[in-house]
This record gives C-alpha cells, structure tokens and sequence, in this order.
C-alpha cells in the first residue's frame, strides 16, 4: 500500500514538443466520479473509534494509477540533472551564483528536511525543478511526503467544499495541513479569493504553529511584499528563503 506521501494526485508534468518547458495540466475529474470513495481519493480503516487504525487512510484504488503516474513524471527531474551553470545559456555571474546556492540548498535539504525552505523568482528558473527534486530524494529515502500544486490544490479544496456536508472537503483538507513533509509549488501565482487566501493562511499557520517541515516555490517578490501569511514563511526562526535570480530557461535554452 502506497504511503500519503505517494501521491501527487493534483498535476502532470510533461515536455513541451518544441521548448522542452514543464508544463502544468489541470488534475483530471475521474476522482469525483468514484462510487467508492465518493471522489475523495482516501478510505478509512473500517474499526472501532478506539482502534489504532481507526484514523489511518489508505488510497483508493482509483488513486493508485494517478500515483504510479504521478511517479513516472516526477522521475526526469532530479538533484543530480539539474544543471546550475548550463552551457547552452548565457548566464552572468551573478546568475550562476544564485543558481549554485540554490543547488546547494535544495541537495542539503534533502538530506536533512527540518525547518521550512522557500524558493522565489521568476518563472523558468528551476524553483519547480528544485522542489520535484527534494520531493523525489525524500520519498527515495523513505519520507513521507506530499507534493502540491497550489492552484490545482486549491481547485479540488474548493470543489469539494459544502456548507451542508463537509465529508469530502475535510479528509482532503486535513492530509495537506497534517504531512509530514509538506511542498507547496507555486504558491502566490494568482489572486487568490476571499475563500482561498483563508484556506492557505489555516494551512500555513497551522504548519508554522507546529513547525512541519514545509517547502515552497513562489513567483512573489518576498522582499516587497508583505502580510500575515509572508511573515510566517518569511521568519528566519523556522527556515530559510532563497531567491533564484536566473533567466528564464524555457526560452534561453534547457537546464
């Protein structure tokens, strides 16, 4: 049986045909259709409240080829393939050496994932890569993770959200806010809602609150901006920020 940390059940990554860029696809609405787990992707062990097994999860067998899938694509991107001084790309100086740091960065996480560890810059500068990177190190070892595209997270979050039966939203909402290891890619991308800025400040502060391990990959300048779900992430006390100052590799060439 898979462990929670197998699924990244929210996005594919596949190469473009012609710029060989990660391209992110919308999670696919199968789930919802299971008369199984009524679309929530997780069964309960059928036992007595008392039972240690009673609060264990287990994926549902119509999650089990999204994981092995999931697995697949998250294979390409490693530790070792990223390439911080890529000779195809006219990189500066001060580009190789933000792209070295965070190279390093990423590799000792790995190998030790305490605290919390935030990568911002613009898009196509390897922040993604880095993350996937960490996830699939992590999950070789033995961890148990979880990997999350914000916006995808956040649409299966919102479609499962009933103010008259919560039993699909809950289950979701409490496996992201609880992992053991927690990453979060493409946090701040888009305006969020009313709705979805609470439900990323509950997750962040409850994460910040117990000091889970958490990783984040963010366009936002964090050096500009400023409210009380960047402070969290932005306290040195739980973690580190690292920003990618890069070019974008999607259109200057291939890491």
């Amino acid at each position: 049986m898979e462990s929670l940390g197998d699924i990244y059940k929210n996005i594919k990554l596949q190469k473009s045909k012609n710029s060989g860029d990660l391209r992110e696809m919308k999670q696919q609405s199968s789930l919802s259709e299971c008369k199984i787990c009524n679309g929530i992707g997780w069964l309960g062990e059928d036992v007595e409240i008392f039972d240690p097994e009673f609060s264990k999860l287990n994926p549902c067998k119509c999650l089990n080829s999204k994981i092995q899938e999931s697995i697949k694509y998250f294979s390409n991107f490693s530790i070792k393939n990223f390439n911080p001084n890529p000779s195809n790309i006219n990189l500066n100086v001060k580009h190789k050496k933000s792209l070295a740091q965070a190279y390093e960065v990423a590799k000792n996480y790995a190998k030790n994932p305490e605290g919390w560890l935030t990568f911002y810059g613009s898009t196509g500068v390897g922040k993604t890569h880095l993350a996937i990177a960490i996830f699939m190190n992590l999950k070789a070892k033995g961890h148990d993770a979880m990997f999350e595209f914000v916006p995808d997270m956040l649409d299966v979050l919102r479609n499962s959200y009933s103010d008259d039966n919560d039993e699909n939203y809950v289950p979701r909402f409490n496996l992201i806010k609880d992992a053991k290891i927690l990453i979060l890619d493409d946090f701040g991308s888009e305006n969020y809602s009313k709705w979805a800025h609470e439900k990323l400040y509950q997750i962040i502060t409850w994460r910040y609150n117990r000091r889970l391990p958490t990783v984040i990959t963010s366009p936002n300048d964090f050096d500009k901006r400023h409210d009380a779900i960047l402070s969290r992430i932005q306290d040195p006390l739980i973690g580190q920020i690292v920003k990618i100052d890069s070019v974008d590799y999607r259109i200057k060439g291939k890491k």
